[in-house]
């Protein structure tokens, strides 16, 4: 059993739950929980009993951004940058690519979540919160700039406009007023929130794996394209070759036999795959 120092980790059924666990720091990103978030992610990314991840804080905060005693190290070691940044240059989990090619993540937002501890969740798949959240893009108020690609990825979920407010002024929003510029799905009371987000997570990793990520890539490509017609073909590609899946057939199956799919039986899926090559099923 891993020992995590800045994680609790506990599975759910088919979901992972990774929960911060720096509630004195609020939960501040330093070195460690970088790397351990990212070999969190990881794990349950190389576990097939696993279909979906949530992730979430213990105490006030989800995340209340990088610890800055790397960016203080920035002015004390001469002026040079590379101090602040060697924390997460090393694995970082808020790597795009890493993210996109993960299983799904849900970000149960329940407290404060500010700089990193925001930045990073735009690229999960989807974000719940506590009502109890607060948000805020600080970065012009302390000096500094979006970082993980925030600039384009936070006009992509709210809106052109209402990410210029939110980068340009720093401003702190409360849970409801995150809710209505769409930053976040969904608001629960604070004792309510991992267990919706565990539901949600469930109802996502009941499909199979090597569709939803499919799936996910998709969304991804076809969000970055400038050539319309390249998403409907790609698009149809996909269908078409997802129709002749073990997956898609034992899907047929079910319907026909009024019974609930087997995705996640190894053995029967394999023999489902045998017959579906030879064509006897």
């Amino acid at each position: 059993m891993t020992e995590w120092e800045t994680l609790e980790v506990e599975q759910h059924g088919r979901v992972k739950l990774i929960r911060f666990n720096r509630p004195n720091s609020l939960n501040a990103f330093n070195g460690t929980m970088y790397s351990e978030f990212r070999r969190a992610i990881e794990d349950a990314n190389a576990d097939p009993s696993v279909g979906a991840i949530v992730s979430t804080g213990n105490g006030r905060a989800y995340s209340a951004g990088a610890d800055i005693g790397g960016f203080n190290a920035t002015f004390e070691n001469g002026g040079s940058a590379g101090s602040a940044r060697e924390e997460r240059d090393d694995g970082t989990p808020f790597d795009p690519v890493f993210i996109m090619e993960s299983k799904p993540i849900i970000g149960a937002i329940n407290g404060v979540s500010v700089g990193i501890g925001l930045t990073g969740p735009l690229l999960y798949d989807m974000l719940l919160a506590s009502t109890e959240a607060r948000f805020s893009m600080r970065f012009a108020a302390i000096g500094l700039t979006p970082e993980v690609g925030s600039s384009w990825t936070l006009p992509h979920i709210i809106g052109l406009h209402k990410a210029r407010e939110m980068m340009l002024t720093g401003k702190i929003y409360n849970a409801q007023e995150a809710l209505e510029l769409g930053l976040v799905r969904k608001l629960y009371e604070p004792e309510e929130l991992v267990p919706a987000a565990l539901e949600l997570g469930a109802q996502i990793a009941a499909n199979p794996i090597s569709t939803l990520s499919t799936i996910k890539r998709m969304i991804w490509d076809d969000l970055a394209a400038t050539d319309v017609s390249s998403v409907w073909r790609r698009s149809s590609d996909h269908f078409a070759n997802a129709r002749k899946t073990t997956q898609h057939r034992e899907a047929l199956l079910a319907m026909g036999e009024k019974r609930d799919s087997r995705f996640h039986d190894v053995e029967y899926m394999s023999e489902l795959a045998k017959k579906v090559s030879e064509g006897t099923s």
